[in-house]
């Protein structure tokens, strides 16, 4: 029951109905019972996130919530993997989520926050992965890369290969900073 749930919750609750489907799908094993619950809970999640975005083209925490950049950028994340398991996502929906994103933008320099910096490598990372990269905020935060925490890294270098995978000069710049960052245990 999705009723009282935030949309993280719903988001992080058919992720892995998907996920079990795509595994069911490249198995290709014949549960038909088990395939039909999994695409009425992604189904009722989808609905459930249709009715909560806002006008914006965000979701907040909650429905009662203002826009949130960050679970907007999940919320696209989680549509993304259900249209290409094949569910039927509303472009719409998936417009209207990237352009929220797309007005929440900072210009990296010196006197922006470091969490906006993180925050602002999730975002880039969430519109590649849904298809619509921004190629330019994407090169120009890789420039900051040295303010960036290790998570953001690893996002900014997910959404630089998912823009050219054939490209890795700043992908292996980001997986070197995270290999040398990393503690051997």
């Amino acid at each position: 029951n999705y009723e009282y749930m935030s949309t993280e919750a719903v988001v992080s609750r058919f992720l892995p109905n998907i996920m079990t489907y795509r595994a069911l799908e490249s198995l290709d094993l014949d549960d038909a019972e088990l395939r039909n619950q999994l695409q009425a809970n992604v189904n009722d999640a989808l609905q459930r996130l249709y009715a909560q975005q806002k006008v914006d083209g965000g979701w907040g925490w909650y429905i009662q919530d203002t826009s949130d950049v960050l679970t907007t950028a999940y919320a696209l994340i989680g549509l993304t993997e259900a249209q290409e398991q094949g569910f039927n996502v509303a472009d719409t929906v998936l417009r209207n989520a990237r352009n929220f994103l797309r007005g929440a933008f900072v210009t990296p320099g010196l006197n922006v926050e470091t969490w906006r910096l993180n925050r602002q490598a999730f975002v880039l990372y969430a519109l590649a992965r849904s298809g619509d990269p921004d190629v330019a905020r994407t090169t120009t935060l890789f420039e900051s890369r040295d303010r960036l925490s290790y998570y953001a890294k690893a996002f900014l270098a997910q959404a630089l290969h998912l823009i050219d995978p054939d490209d890795t000069s700043r992908t292996d710049v980001l997986l070197s900073d995270l290999l040398n960052g990393a503690a051997t245990s």
